[in-house]
């Protein structure tokens, strides 16, 4: 294989598991930000049902 084959293949692989990284990384802080959401809109839930 010659070295700008595999320089090409270096390239590629790492455009494609950074671009999964990334994705991923943008997906666990997206879900954490709705999990707390979810936390604090039911513990307002919460909080009324004992108002009541």
């Amino acid at each position: 294989m010659s070295t700008g084959a595999i320089v090409m293949m270096l390239i590629g692989c790492i455009g494609l598991w950074g671009g999964c990284g990334v994705a991923i990384a943008i997906a666990m802080k997206h879900s954490k930000k709705n999990s707390s959401a979810d936390d604090e809109t039911e513990a307002e839930a919460v909080s009324e049902e004992k108002k009541a």
